[in-house]
């Protein structure tokens, strides 16, 4: 009697967790093609620490990530380019969905992105983007915007240039208008790059 009850109650279960698997098996897997035909494998990029990259426009892009954002970081602006900004020395790898067309199936993007060398300081000449000031202090939930900013001497906006954070846990930055707010305490560089003329400069943030 015992033996039979221990089956009785046995079957179900196994049958539940069969099922809870192939449901998320065919979740993870519905997540992941979102309707994608094709996958490319991008020209390679080299970058010098402190510059960044803008691809071609698209419709839209998805699933944005970076294998090591310690290494490269990677945000979408609002016009549909992918800007890559190199960090630090070493090669990783940018993966991204995307589209050119509304009615278009995705596609699935990789391109290895190398980072080699240190350029000199764009602070040290009015050549380039060039923050007012290398770095700046602000307390844990303060927020700051930078200013005086400049491209080859002439003074831009901050919410003409796409910005990126080296640090989500130290500093969120928005995006299209470089609003800086510090979220925990610690350090974090936040970069800006002109969607035109690709150049990059960078601030280190310092939140207590």
């Amino acid at each position: 009697m015992m033996k039979k009850l221990k089956t009785t109650v046995l079957v179900p279960v196994i049958a539940l967790l069969l099922a809870s698997f192939s449901a998320a098996a065919f979740a993870d897997s519905a997540l992941n093609d979102e309707n994608c035909t094709s996958s490319v494998a991008l020209n390679d990029i080299s970058l010098a620490e402190n510059t960044s990259y803008v691809s071609e426009d698209y419709f839209g892009v998805i699933y944005l990530r970076v294998d090591d954002d310690s290494i490269v970081q990677a945000t979408a602006d609002s016009d549909g380019h992918v800007v890559m900004t190199a960090v630090s020395a070493g090669t990783t790898k940018v993966r991204y969905y995307y589209r050119t067309l509304a009615e278009s199936d995705w596609t699935s993007a990789t391109v290895t992105v190398s980072v080699t060398g240190t350029p000199a300081s764009p602070a040290a000449s009015s050549t380039g983007l060039v923050f007012s000031q290398n770095s700046v202090k602000i307390a844990k939930f303060g927020d700051y915007t930078p200013s005086g900013i400049t491209l080859n001497g002439t003074k831009v906006e901050a919410s003409s240039l796409v910005w990126v954070s080296s640090s989500a846990a130290v500093a969120a930055v928005d995006t299209s208008t470089g609003k800086i707010t510090a979220v925990g305490a610690g350090t974090a560089v936040i970069y800006a790059i002109d969607p035109v003329t690709k150049a990059a400069a960078s601030i280190n943030l310092f939140v207590s």
